[in-house]
């Protein structure tokens, strides 16, 4: 299984050589195989990649994510679908009922409001919060058509950074930290549905026409508490996004949390949950979905960087 997340910060090239990722800076010579590789996160401005390698990392379905000045990442390159079947998932998914994905969508908010509570139970035991958002859990209707996410989401926030705090800032280095680890995740999980031979354009709540990863930011939802637990006891008093805390954000998809009856990588609860949300799309059991722990997780405490 594909387990390394590669963050280039600064290279003259890169390019392929056998079956490997050569990173070209000054006088050094840095190879890896692409067998091993899941992302490739690329930051220097000036850096020269060659299509054969592009060619190559379609064919390993490796994300490449490309960042801007800010080191926001802003692109991600992505094999179109690596699955046998692509045409038959494809056109399963565009026969998945309404009635089921309404339903699907209000357990995965379900799940995300769950793993909100979980974080403020960790890092921060605000009892009135943790409640609203309990209770929020309980009125999530089909599709959360009354918008319990919304809710939950000003009062977890405001609960864990303050009542002054917003999302919309993205000068905030809180924000900054929030936004790069999403997009990390966000690349994961993109590469995830591809591989499933899922179309990620076919989203089940989002379905913006001008948006290519509907359904990954459907799945993704779920796992924003993990960045930011992280975020909270690491950044919180920080005033710059480092090359430290970019390099802790990537790895957070090697750390460890319970998931059914086992401790896993992130990278393999990705995986599972959405080889779980398939199995309850063809089969209408919502049980297949199973709840994601993150008491457990190894990036809740503060880490050296």
């Amino acid at each position: 299984m594909t387990w390394r997340t590669v963050l280039v910060k600064d290279s003259e090239y890169i390019k392929l050589k056998l079956d490997s990722i050569v990173i070209l800076k000054e006088e050094y010579e840095y190879v890896i195989p692409l067998s091993d590789i899941s992302i490739i996160v690329l930051e220097g401005l000036q850096t020269t990649v060659t299509t054969r390698l592009l060619s190559a990392l379609t064919r390993y379905n490796i994300s490449l994510v490309i960042c801007d000045h800010t080191y926001t990442p802003t692109g991600i390159y992505h094999s179109y679908n690596g699955h046998s079947r692509a045409s038959k998932m494809i056109q399963a998914q565009i026969a998945w009922e309404e009635k089921m994905k309404g339903e699907f969508w209000r357990n995965n908010i379900k799940q995300k409001i769950y793993g909100q509570a979980q974080v403020l139970s960790l890092v921060k035991p605000d009892i009135e919060a943790i409640e609203k958002l309990e209770n929020y859990i309980t009125e999530i209707d089909h599709y959360d058509k009354s918008n319990r996410e919304g809710h939950a989401a000003k009062v977890y926030f405001n609960a864990l950074f303050g009542k002054e705090f917003t999302r919309q800032d993205d000068e905030l280095p809180i924000n900054a930290g929030l936004n790069y680890g999403y997009s990390i995740f966000r690349a994961q999980i993109a590469r995830l549905v591809v591989a499933y031979g899922l179309q990620p354009m076919l989203g089940i709540f989002h379905r913006s026409e001008y948006n290519q990863f509907n359904l990954v930011d459907d799945l993704i939802e779920p796992f924003r508490p993990f960045v930011d637990v992280w975020v909270y006891t690491n950044m919180r008093e920080e005033k710059f996004l480092t090359f430290e805390h970019r390099a802790a954000l990537i790895n957070l998809l090697n750390l460890r949390s319970k998931y059914k009856n086992g401790h896993y990588t992130l990278l393999v609860i990705m995986e599972k949950y959405i080889q779980d949300f398939i199995s309850y799309m063809e089969t209408g059991d919502l049980s297949k979905i199973n709840m994601i722990d993150m008491t457990s997780f190894e990036g809740a405490s503060k880490s050296e960087v």
